[in-house]
């Protein structure tokens, strides 16, 4: 006797065999091809969101002098050259204040990539002392990392930033060792420091524009130098970091470049029986001393900012903005 499925068997098996024989010819989803051009690693919005973060943490750190609450908002060399900022604000009796940094932007340039760390710069506005307009450098470290301040700078007089893509576009990242420039980005703020530690007998001295920040140091040097004469020297160095931070491109295929150097300047008493006074209120809570009998080292953060032009320009490199905070100073 053949033996009947029900109903309702019957109709499912029918279905699964249906199923089985058209599975060969189901279309496959395809992903979305991947974009030609990676795009802007930060929206205006979220620009916008992360300045105001950023200002309410140095708002309520700055009013306390309390470095920890920096900690959530800066890294260093930030974190540190605002500590030093905090150290000297209260040597002074509030005299010397730390360094304004308004958070709202005149222009923001994005990075455009798809990979960290991520560092976008930001034109600020005036501060309200009148002071010059600060370059924020603004770092992201991996996918779920806040962006921290990095560093700040000082924009030069007459400073004209070159043009870059918007920032809903982004600006290429330009790699530390990239051939497409006049120098390499890591090449150029070696070269920088170079000029800044010999002057006029750096091999690299023509190949910068002259601007007011290495005129400042220079001025300073040799009112150091005469202050020592005859009974001491004094010794200035400038050492770059091995990479830039950031290298980001520029309309004309040049880039702006992005870097940390540390100075080290170095009283050294030669003559028998002197002695340095300490005065200043900020060195003797560095040094925790107030006459030195054989040397006086200083140590400043500087955060420089570069416009290299792209391979076969005849332009000079340029310093758009220079920022230097003493962070420690040790005395013998």
């Amino acid at each position: 006797m053949t033996r009947r499925l029900p109903r309702a068997a019957a109709l499912t098996a029918g279905l699964v065999a249906l199923l089985t024989a058209c599975s060969s010819s189901l279309p496959e989803p395809t992903p979305p091809p991947a974009p030609a051009v990676a795009p802007a690693a930060v929206t205006p919005g979220q620009s916008s969101r992360i300045l105001d973060d950023l200002g309410t943490v140095l708002t309520a750190a700055d009013k306390k002098l309390d470095a920890k609450l920096l900690e959530p908002r800066l890294e260093d060399p930030a974190l540190e050259m605002r500590e030093a900022e905090y150290v000297r604000a209260d040597a002074t009796d509030g005299d010397r204040e730390p360094t304004a940094l308004p958070t709202t932007a005149q222009a923001t340039i994005v990075p455009r990539t798809e990979s960290w760390p991520r560092t976008q710069l930001v034109v600020t506005d005036q501060p309200a002392d009148l002071q010059a307009q600060r370059i924020l450098v603004l770092r992201q470290d991996d996918p779920r990392a806040q962006f921290k301040l990095w560093g700040w700078s000082r924009l030069l007089p007459s400073t004209q930033m070159p043009p870059t893509a918007k920032a809903e576009i982004g600006s290429p990242v330009v790699a530390p060792d990239s051939e497409a420039l006049v120098v390499t980005p890591q090449d150029a703020i070696a070269q920088y420091a170079d000029v800044l530690t010999k002057d006029t007998k750096s091999k690299y001295d023509d190949d910068f524009a002259k601007n007011a920040s290495r005129d400042e140091i220079n001025d300073l040097r040799e009112r150091n130098e005469k202050a020592v004469k005859g009974s001491g020297t004094y010794d200035e160095t400038y050492t770059a970091d091995d990479e830039p931070v950031v290298s980001l491109g520029t309309i004309d295929g040049g880039a702006i470049v992005v870097g940390r150097l540390t100075a080290l300047a170095k009283t050294t008493l030669t003559l028998k029986g002197a002695t340095l006074p300490i005065s200043d209120p900020f060195y003797r809570a560095l040094t925790g001393k107030k006459t030195a009998k054989k040397s006086v080292v200083r140590t400043s953060t500087d955060v420089l900012v570069l416009y290299v032009p792209p391979k076969g320009s005849d332009a000079p490199m340029s310093v758009l903005a220079f920022e230097s905070v003493i962070t420690d100073a040790k005395a013998s």
